[in-house]
């Protein structure tokens, strides 16, 4: 795993952010899952978040989500033809905080993904990113651009 000063930054772009906000609190009370797809910069220092693809979670769970297969089948097929990675996932926590259960630590997607959380537990929508191994995590970096790149 990448230690925090050579970790890469996650730029995500406004509308991006939104509509993972939006999904999490659609399907509340349950999970909701996803990815998205992006390219990493040429020093490797930044992800940037390009496109967005909401997956079908199908624990249909407050406390667990499982990409349903057809949607992740979708989604990768999109993120080929759009010649894209998956530079992070995403999922929500209805109820406890955007911090990862012993259960994400098992999903994780892998080590140069970043992995967020959205915790819906307050009025105001929190989220983090993290990077994960099998058997702990440490925070990632991100940050909310406008459509040009530049933060916000």
């Amino acid at each position: 795993m990448p230690t925090s000063t050579d970790s890469p930054r996650l730029l995500i772009p406004r509308p991006i952010l939104a509509a993972m906000l939006a999904q999490a609190a659609e399907e509340l009370p349950n999970e909701c899952c996803g990815l998205l797809g992006g390219s990493r910069s040429a020093d490797g220092r930044l992800l940037h978040a390009r496109t967005i693809h909401p997956l079908v979670n199908a624990a249909g769970s407050p406390n667990a989500y499982e990409s349903e297969p057809r949607s992740m089948f979708d989604a990768m097929r999109e993120l080929r033809q759009s010649d894209l990675d998956v530079v992070a996932i995403y999922h929500s926590h209805p109820s406890s905080p955007p911090v990862p259960s012993r259960r994400d630590l098992a999903q994780s997607w892998g080590e140069g993904v970043v992995n967020l959380i959205i915790s819906l537990q307050s009025a105001q929508p929190e989220v983090r990113g993290w990077w994960l191994a099998a058997t702990d995590y440490r925070e990632a970096g991100w940050e909310c651009v406008d459509e040009a790149g530049g933060s916000l």
